[in-house]
């Protein structure tokens, strides 16, 4: 596991990249929002980056997105959602 200051400077590198389109440096970011790696735990945020990911075609973001719907991590739980993002994962 990475030390906690590496993690913040990780989280802000992807920020960066996240902000200039990078899908996959949404998800990771998403990801570490989603666990709380290198600043606090935000599940709002975390599913605001998956979906941007996901719109991309990421499909490990589409997966996780429809997990945080099938759990109402986030946002509402949307049934329909989870079985849409899960077929285009």
């Amino acid at each position: 596991m990475p030390k906690p200051h590496a993690l913040v400077a990780l989280r802000r590198r992807y920020g960066l990249l996240a902000a200039k389109g990078n899908a996959q440096a949404m998800y990771n970011l998403g990801r570490m929002h989603e666990r709380g790696e290198g600043g606090p735990e935000d599940a709002v945020e975390a599913r605001r980056l998956y979906r941007l990911a996901a719109a991309q075609g990421h499909a490990d973001a589409q997966f996780r997105l429809g997990v945080m719907h099938w759990h109402a991590e986030g946002g509402p739980e949307d049934c329909a959602e989870t079985r849409r993002l899960f077929g285009l994962a």
